[in-house]
């Protein structure tokens, strides 16, 4: 299922990709972000103009039980592994599942892109896949499940948006 998530974000380019990248930002996410309850870096290298990374998150769940069995909160802890491109303006990532059984059913990759959208506001443009590997009889289950991921995914990307003009606004510009 392909996802595409539009946000204007009151910074200029520049200022939207230094906060993004700006290793406070994680933190400030973290204490601003009414959907996560955990987020770390677990390594990032520096290679001139690419900004390599790895970043775990765990969202607050959105599925508390499956009939009878309890879901734990790990199900839908993830990593990000992504490549910013400073020249390009451009990261690409992929999110894997921490738990291994999720891991191995659930996609989820894309690219984010950031323009400049006039007025000291840059456009960030954010457009991937999210797949379910389902065995065949379960194969309806997974049209829905994609869509949940992907309506929750959206949700913790609205939820970011108005944080990192924030960190822009408190943190950078004060600096």
């Amino acid at each position: 299922m392909h996802f595409e998530s539009r946000q204007w974000i009151p910074g200029t380019v520049d200022e939207v990709e230094r906060a993004m990248l700006d290793p406070r930002y994680l933190a400030f996410l973290l204490q601003h972000h009414g959907v996560l309850l955990e987020v770390q870096q677990l390594e990032r290298k520096d290679e001139g103009d690419l900004v390599r990374r790895k970043v775990r998150y765990r969202p607050k769940p959105v599925i508390h039980s499956v009939g009878p069995k309890q879901v734990p909160p790990e199900y839908f802890a993830f990593v990000e592994t992504s490549t910013y491109d400073r020249r390009k303006k451009e990261m690409t990532f992929s999110n894997a599942p921490l738990s291994g059984s999720i891991g191995r059913m659930l996609v989820n990759t894309g690219t984010l892109r950031l323009r400049d959208a006039g007025g000291g506001q840059t456009e960030r443009v954010m457009d991937g896949e999210i797949a379910l590997k389902l065995p065949f009889l379960l194969k309806p289950l997974a049209i829905v499940g994609e869509q949940v991921i992907k309506a929750e995914g959206l949700k913790i990307l609205q939820g970011e948006a108005p944080v990192l003009g924030r960190f822009i606004q408190e943190v950078l510009r004060k600096a």
